[in-house]
């Protein structure tokens, strides 16, 4: 359904994202479409949010390289988690059971949206992690942006799914800790609460509004906001480095 003209819609789940700094990017860039940002309430009423969460947990990922969800086998430890990562400020423990299949988490979400999703320019912000069957890896990929009606931007994603430098799997490989590799490359990739999040949710998020604009989200040029990025550090690149759309892409946007 590419080339809508509805209004851009930011549904905030738990992304910690400074959403009024994202909000005031989108309206500078698509002024002309409109913005909004619905109260989650909007979604799963206080009353409800508890009905809600249960209802996503059979949709978790278990293990990585089993296509298999996780059913309704889970614990209230693991339903309080999730619920803690939806709401904002879940912990490191919080992230590692909030791992989805992407599909069935954007249909189980759109569902409670209704038409607008399909009028409107839908983007959920979130911490939780959308990921992906990859049959020919045979494992789940993590996916910080997962384009549709709506769209998926994860911030956990952007950090988990674009793999880290070539030195960094090297370095341990040759024994370096986690830690000491991570020191080593340093400002290279992406970590939980990095500062550079931000820039990196708005070239996502424009890559979402294209997608609904045009059917085609991306870019070949690996200094456009809206280039595909595989590695981290073209990501960063990207999206801090340069943080702009080219103007081939730009001027796309002023035509309408």
């Amino acid at each position: 359904m590419p080339g809508r003209k509805g209004r851009i819609q930011l549904w905030d789940l738990g992304s910690g994202l400074e959403l009024e700094k994202l909000r005031g990017y989108l309206e500078e860039t698509f002024g002309g479409h409109g913005l909004a940002c619905p109260p989650p309430t909007q979604l799963f009423p206080p009353e409800r949010a508890v009905h809600f969460v249960k209802g996503l947990m059979p949709l978790r990922i278990t293990h990585p390289g089993r296509p298999n969800l996780a059913g309704r086998r889970y614990s209230r430890k693991e339903l309080n988690a999730v619920a803690r990562v939806l709401k904002g400020g879940a912990s490191a423990e919080d992230l590692k059971g909030a791992s989805f299949s992407g599909i069935a988490l954007q249909n189980s979400i759109g569902a409670r949206m209704g038409p607008d999703r399909f009028r409107d320019i839908s983007i959920v912000l979130t911490s939780v992690l959308p990921c992906t069957w990859e049959r020919n890896e045979g494992r789940y990929h993590p996916r910080p942006l997962l384009c549709g009606y709506p769209s998926l931007l994860s911030t956990t994603g952007a950090v988990e799914g674009p793999a880290k430098p070539r030195g960094y799997h090297v370095a341990r490989m040759m024994g370096l800790s986690e830690d000491e590799a991570r020191r080593k490359y340093s400002g290279h990739f992406l970590v939980h609460d990095d500062p550079r999040l931000l820039e990196v949710a708005k070239g996502l998020a424009a890559q979402a509004v294209f997608y609904s604009l045009t059917g085609e989200p991306f870019c070949e040029r690996e200094t456009c906001r809206l280039f595909n990025a595989q590695w981290q550090e073209q990501l960063v690149k990207a999206q801090v480095e340069y943080g702009k759309i080219c103007g081939s892409h730009f001027s796309r946007i002023r035509k309408g």
